[in-house]
C-alpha cells in the first residue's frame, strides 16, 4: 500500500521551495523573466499528487504576495499567477498518463497553455485597468521566455530522474 504522507511532505517542500526560490532569483536581479516560483510547482505537478499539488501551485503566489508583497495583488498579479500555479500543478501527471506522452512534450504543452492563459488574463486585467491589453498581453508572454527556456532545457531531464528516486522510495517503504 502507498503511503500517502510522502506526498504531503513533497508538496510541502516545493511549496517552500516555490517561496524562496523567487527571493534568491531577485537579489540576483534574474528577476520574474525566469519564472523562479514555477520551477518547484512544475516539478509538484509531475511528482505529487495532483490536489496536494494544486493547494502548493495556489498557494505558494498567495502565501508569497502576503509575507513578501510580490507578487502584487494589485495590479492583481498575484491573482494571474495563482491561476498559472494552479495550471502547472493540476495539469501534468493526468495530461502525461491520459496521452502517455513524453516528459518533455508534456512540459511543452503545459508551458503553451500556460503562456495562452497569461496573454489571455493580462488581456483582461489591461482591459479593466483601462490600460493597452494587446501591447500588454504580448509583453508579458516574450517577458518569461528565458524561464520557458530554462524550463525546457533542465526539467525534461530532471523529472523522469525524479519520479524513478520517488518510485523506489515508496517501493522500499510500502
Amino acid at each position: 500500500m502507498k503511503h500517502p504522507s510522502f506526498d504531503y511532505i513533497l508538496a510541502g517542500l516545493f511549496l517552500a521551495a516555490a517561496l524562496v526560490l523567487p527571493v534568491f532569483f531577485h537579489a540576483l536581479g534574474l528577476g520574474s523573466a525566469f519564472m523562479p516560483m514555477f520551477y518547484p510547482l512544475v516539478l509538484a505537478g509531475f511528482l505529487v499528487a495532483p490536489p496536494l499539488a494544486m493547494i502548493a501551485g495556489v498557494a505558494a503566489p498567495l502565501v508569497s504576495a502576503l509575507l513578501t508583497g510580490m507578487p502584487p495583488f494589485y495590479p492583481p498579479i498575484a491573482f494571474i499567477m495563482m491561476a498559472e500555479g494552479l495550471l502547472f500543478t493540476a495539469l501534468p501527471r493526468g495530461l502525461q498518463k491520459l496521452l502517455r506522452l513524453p516528459v518533455w512534450l508534456t512540459l511543452l504543452a503545459i508551458l503553451l497553455l500556460d503562456r495562452l492563459l497569461l496573454f489571455l488574463l493580462t488581456r483582461v486585467m489591461a482591459e479593466f485597468m483601462q490600460l493597452p491589453p494587446h501591447l500588454l498581453g504580448w509583453t508579458a508572454v516574450l517577458q518569461g521566455l528565458p524561464g520557458l527556456a530554462l524550463m525546457m532545457a533542465v526539467l525534461p531531464w530532471l523529472i523522469p530522474r525524479l519520479q524513478e528516486r520517488k518510485a523506489r522510495i515508496e517501493r522500499r517503504h510500502a
